[in-house]
């Protein structure tokens, strides 16, 4: 849905469908019937409701290879009032099933298939409803710990970024075909090959923006405020660099993390591993008193952590709560950090695609759940929440 910020700018604010379960065309149709429309008649009566969708590989390949599909997905939308301005396609495969973790990073960049994959999301979304310029989420490269060196690796980087500059090209050409900008965006998270943001800011300088006026055009970045607030980024110093660097920021996705002080005590961290569950990865950081990070790959990990994890100041955890939360006991979550990027981006009107993502939803703690009732009335809440700090920004 369009909302107007406090500074007179109209942005697409919308929430990602990855919080449902289903893959496949029929689940799409189903879930954008059972669950989106009962959302967006609360949210947006009389509006035209934006989708965040989440498009995995099953359903961009029916709709690549069946132009009766993709006419019936826009009637469809066009009977509810939906349109598309972004889409999540970081998830390749069943983003739902038992056991996601590290499965959802593949293929990463340097394989060919994520890029025809990209493409089949792109050539969909430009022929269903939606403004001229649309954006698609996409892993930072890949899952670091996959490759040694990270981004020292000049080949993998390499690799890289030969497929998203020819993914780049591409989305000229669909742009020079259809008149539908689409933008890609590369979403930071920890343990990717693009996590903080002085990688960005390296990658981008070294590996994208030589290659030529497209990547510049058609390449940018996601900003996941979960992500970066695990990091212990600064938001808005770290918007600023990127801004300077001159790296598109094409979407934001609304986000928030569990935060975690005085981890030494014992009832804390238990507090926090309830939180452990078997679908997602959870990484984890600590800040140290002299500002060091330390990085853990999963929540589990941490259940007899080290005296250098103790002594930290505070952990933070990459589990997606819903963004009104403020504290879950002796747990907070990182509420302030993604109002003051969200605050930061509507000043300086450098993006109008706004997106919450809370899919995690489902596995929370029951009680956590409890507290929020359904997931769609959880999913309206956190777009009013949205709404008002975007629509707010103007005294920020």
């Amino acid at each position: 849905m369009l909302v107007r910020t406090g500074f007179g700018r109209d942005v697409h604010l919308g929430y990602c469908t990855n919080v449902h379960p289903g893959e496949g065309l029929a689940a799409l149709h189903d879930l954008l019937r059972r669950d989106v429309a009962p959302v967006a008649r609360v949210v947006a009566p009389a509006l035209p409701f934006g989708l965040g969708l989440r498009l995995g590989n099953a359903a961009a390949l029916a709709l690549s290879t069946d132009a009766d599909a993709l006419a019936r997905l826009r009637a469809l939308m066009d009977e509810l009032g939906m349109y598309v301005f972004t889409v999540n396609a970081f998830p390749y495969g069943d983003f739902a099933a038992d056991s996601v973790k590290d499965l959802v990073y593949q293929p990463d960049w340097r394989d060919e298939e994520r890029r025809l994959y990209t493409m089949r999301v792109a050539e969909a979304i430009v022929s269903l409803p939606g403004p001229g310029h649309r954006t698609i989420s996409t892993v930072a490269g890949g899952f670091k710990p996959q490759s040694t060196g990270g981004l020292d690796n000049a080949e993998r980087a390499r690799e890289m970024s030969r497929e998203l500059v020819k993914t780049a090209e591409a989305l000229a050409r669909l742009s020079d075909r259809t008149g539908v900008h689409v933008r890609l965006c590369l979403e930071p998270e920890p343990f990717t090959t693009l996590e903080t943001t002085d990688e960005v800011l390296d990658f981008f300088t070294r590996h994208v923006f030589p290659a030529g006026e497209a990547t510049r055009e058609h390449l940018g970045l996601c900003y996941d405020c979960c992500h970066q607030a695990v990091e212990f980024e600064d938001a808005p110093r770290a918007l600023r660099a990127l801004s300077d660097a001159g790296i598109p920021i094409g979407k934001v996705q609304i986000s928030s993390a569990l935060h975690l002080s005085s981890p030494g005590i014992q009832a804390h961290r238990d507090a926090l591993l309830a939180f452990a569950e078997p679908r997602y990865l959870h990484q984890t950081c600590a800040r140290l008193p002299d500002g060091r990070v330390l990085r853990a790959l999963d929540l589990p990990l941490l259940e007899q952590p080290s005296p250098e994890w103790l002594s930290a100041e505070a952990w933070r955890c990459h589990f997606h709560v819903p963004i009104g939360l403020t504290g879950e006991g002796c747990l907070e979550s990182t509420r302030a950090d993604w109002e003051a990027a969200v605050e930061t981006l509507a000043a300086a009107g450098s993006c109008d695609h706004f997106e919450v993502e809370t899919y995690s939803f489902h596995v929370m703690p029951e009680a956590t759940r409890a507290r929020f009732g359904s997931v769609s009335e959880s999913i309206i809440e956190e777009l009013r929440t949205a709404r008002e700090v975007l629509c707010r920004s103007t005294t920020a």
